[in-house]
């Protein structure tokens, strides 16, 4: 059995990763930790507890975390996922995630009690993971593995702006920008790290049909929670990445990142590689890329992903959202 903590802001594409983990009968979700990012922190604790409740995993609980980035200002990504970042859909918990206890807390007693033992996956900012970090400078090496939704994967060498991308034209790399200080701090320590950013996750946009589908042929609760708040994600997508059939796309970054854990055969290719810091000087923003070794390397390396089986991700969710409940 696969002992998981996740850490989530919530969104859209955040409901489907957290989906494909609650349904998988191999893995056992120690918590769900929130954290800002898609939405206010409180509301991605929400958020996750809605899901669950969906899917009828109850038993799985949820922790409010960090609720701003360690020192630069707040910024969300509400013009993504709505205000609420479930497209503005306004739905809710019976119960709200209370403020107490503290999910960083929770994250350094479940490492104590299982040391070794837990695969950790961030799919917003790596704040909580930061400031455990600040009590724990060797967490990274206490967990099973972490993986990050985040970076602009592999640089090219010697290349200065690796921003430019066309797939990071619209947002780049949110999770690692919305508070660099602490992706810089998980980047600079030792341990089984590996981040799947958006230089993987934006050559899988996926038909809204996809989902649609699933929704109406089966009836199922999760997917038809789906279908819902996906309308205005899928409208972000198919304005910033016209199809030239006109059809609807959506993202499913975290995703991604969540079956590159359940099912590593999925990741097609990855490199090993420091990670460096850059900055746009058109906007301020800082970004992380995995960068060529130098001689005489001290940074750690980490795993970068740069491709995978994107049609095994699909059947991979498509039989996830397939599968009647009770899940778990």
């Amino acid at each position: 059995m696969r002992k998981v903590i996740v850490d989530t802001d919530t969104g859209v594409d955040d409901a489907l990763a957290l989906m494909l983990l609650a349904a998988d009968p191999e893995v056992e979700i120690l918590a769900v930790l929130s954290v800002f990012g898609n939405c206010r922190g409180d509301q991605a604790a929400d958020n996750a507890r809605y899901v669950l409740d969906t899917c009828g995993r109850q038993d799985v609980p949820v922790y409010r975390g960090c609720d701003a980035p360690l020192r630069q200002e707040l910024r969300l990504s509400s013009g993504v996922h709505g205000d609420d970042g479930f497209g503005n859909t306004g739905l809710r918990p019976e119960v709200s995630v209370p403020a107490e206890p503290h999910a960083v807390p929770v994250l350094l007693d479940l490492v104590d009690r299982h040391e070794g033992e837990i695969d950790y996956i961030a799919i917003g900012p790596q704040t909580n993971l930061a400031t455990a970090l600040q009590s724990d400078p060797a967490l990274l090496e206490r967990l099973k593995s972490v993986t990050i939704v985040g970076t602009l994967g592999p640089a090219m060498y010697h290349d200065t702006e690796p921003w430019a991308d066309r797939r990071f034209r619209v947002s780049r790399d949110p999770n690692v920008s919305f508070d660099i200080d602490a992706a810089q701090a998980v980047a600079s320590r030792s341990g089984d790290v590996t981040w799947c950013g958006p230089y993987v996750t934006r050559q899988a946009l996926v038909p809204e049909d996809f989902f649609l589908e699933i929704a109406a042929s089966t009836g199922h609760a999760p997917a038809r929670l789906l279908a819902e708040i996906n309308r205005d994600y899928a409208g972000f997508y198919t304005r910033s990445y016209p199809q030239a059939d006109g059809s609807r796309v959506m993202g499913i970054n975290d995703s991604l990142a969540v079956a590159s854990l359940l099912r590593p055969d999925l990741v097609t290719a990855a490199v090993m590689r420091p990670l460096q810091t850059f900055e746009d000087p058109a906007t301020g923003d800082r970004f992380l890329a995995g960068v060529h070794p130098v001689r005489g390397e001290t940074r750690p390396l980490h795993r970068v992903v740069v491709d995978m089986d994107f049609d095994g991700v699909l059947e991979l969710i498509g039989d996830t959202l397939r599968r009647p409940l009770p899940w778990g």
